[in-house]
């Protein structure tokens, strides 16, 4: 492809993206998803991970 045809496909896809972005309104968050996300960040204490990878020393 040729730098002018990449360029043009660049500035239409966020152009898309930006458009998409201001016609799709935003959906909120409901109370089952904020429990979820309660539940999970309950079964992990800060610091702390199962993958002996990334624990801390």
């Amino acid at each position: 492809m040729r730098l002018r045809t990449c360029l043009l496909l660049a500035v239409a896809s966020a152009g898309l993206g930006l458009c998409l972005r201001l016609v799709v309104p935003v959906t909120p968050v409901d109370a089952s998803f904020r429990d979820v996300m309660r539940l999970y960040q309950s079964q992990g204490a800060p610091g702390h991970s199962n993958m002996p990878e990334t624990s801390t020393p």
